[in-house]
């Protein structure tokens, strides 16, 4: 079935997180472009999900299996149909998009959540979003451990 994002999910804005460029903490810290550090502070979002690019040249899409924070450069995705949408499938989706060509216009690029919410989007069933989601994981598993044996060889 055909969906807009807009009826799926929320994109929450990020706060400042005063300790982000903590070394020891435990709760991940993302910005536009990844995660940028780690806080003590409690976690801004209390679950896994992806994380979107809001501000800046580049806007990346990344994704958390843990608890993290969210600097005021990006988004963080809220499941508001846990019924039919995985977020973890919703992360690979929003890979195949071009979030840098969102601008909404400003001097410094930015992406509208609004605009995002009005992409429609084909939405296989739930059970077939998890069978996408564990082929992913399983090729992209191959492929960090081909890299690290690429890398074990080259040394």
């Amino acid at each position: 079935m055909k969906y807009k994002w807009g009826d799926l999910i929320t994109l929450e804005y990020g706060k400042p997180v005063k300790d982000k460029d903590s070394k020891s903490g435990n709760i991940p810290v993302f910005g536009t472009n990844g995660q940028i550090g780690t806080s003590h502070l409690p976690p801004l979002c209390p679950h896994a999900s992806f994380i979107l690019g809001r501000k800046g040249a580049y806007r990346g899409v990344h994704y958390s299996d843990v608890p993290f924070s969210v600097i005021d450069t990006a988004f963080y995705a809220k499941n508001i149909r846990t019924d039919i949408l995985s977020l973890k499938w919703a992360y690979y989706k929003f890979l195949t998009y071009d979030i840098n060509r969102m601008d909404s216009g400003s001097a410094i690029p930015s992406t509208d959540r609004y605009e995002i919410y009005g992409i429609e989007v084909e939405l296989p069933p739930i059970k077939y979003q998890q069978k996408i989601v564990c082929l992913l994981e399983f090729l992209n598993k191959k492929i960090e451990l081909n890299n690290r044996i690429n890398d074990n060889l080259a040394a």
